[in-house]
């Protein structure tokens, strides 16, 4: 029994671990803080505001570091890493992924804590440079234009008016035209930048016929 303790407790032939003093324990910590602060950055701005979450986000460096001190300690021991897997069994991790694309960074992180662990740095930092060129390229998402749903109400003799508005207006888009006996609503996209919202409101205001004018730019923030 001791015989088989000690070959489960002796070193694999493929060489020593990366971390044997609090010198490479220190220079593992500090690459895994590097590529997951790069890998928090880039998983930023691949996210809009709707779907950018900040928990999960401050999540990712904490498995790089779990996974590195988990592999720190398992070594190259087989007995530490079944005592590793019967506790993972154990403690399972489920994670609501929303994004599929969460998933991918889940084991990016892990990516970058094995490696750390290992003593494979150019490993994890060229993993980390191609990761982050392929989702900035690839992941970001599609910039939306600049642009505001204007509904106009007003009398029947303001009509042709209002239409010629938004005629010599670029890119805008007819939604709806309701025409009433005593009245008409008319709906455009307008594609323009905010300071300009104040000058279309202005035109509208100084015609004849026109009762109200509303800009509707909802803006919604998930923190």
């Amino acid at each position: 029994m001791s015989k088989l303790m000690k070959m489960l407790g002796a070193p694999k032939p493929t060489g020593e671990p990366f971390v044997q003093a609090p010198r490479e324990l220190a220079l593992c910590l500090l690459a895994t803080l590097v590529l997951a602060g790069i890998m928090m950055v880039v998983y930023r701005l691949c996210h809009d505001s709707l779907t950018y979450r900040p928990k999960f986000n401050v999540l990712l460096p904490m498995l790089s570091l779990a996974s590195a001190l988990l592999l720190t300690l398992i070594q190259n021991n087989p007995m530490f890493s079944l005592g590793a897997l019967g506790a993972l069994s154990i403690c399972r991790i489920r994670l609501n992924t929303r994004d599929p694309r969460d998933l991918g960074f889940v084991f990016w992180s892990l990516l970058i804590g094995i490696s750390s662990a290992l003593g494979a740095f150019a490993v994890g930092a060229a993993g980390t440079l191609v990761l982050s060129a392929v989702m900035l390229l690839l992941g970001r998402p599609a910039r939306k234009k600049d642009g505001v749903t204007v509904v106009v109400r007003g009398e029947p003799h303001g009509l042709s008016q209002a239409q010629q508005v938004f005629r010599h207006l670029k890119g805008s888009t007819i939604q709806s035209e309701i025409v009433y006996p005593d009245s008409f609503e008319l709906v455009y996209w307008v594609q323009m930048p905010q300071e300009q919202e104040q000058e279309l409101l202005q035109t509208f205001r100084l015609m004849e016929g026109i009762n109200g004018v509303h800009v509707l730019a909802p803006q919604t923030q998930v923190v």
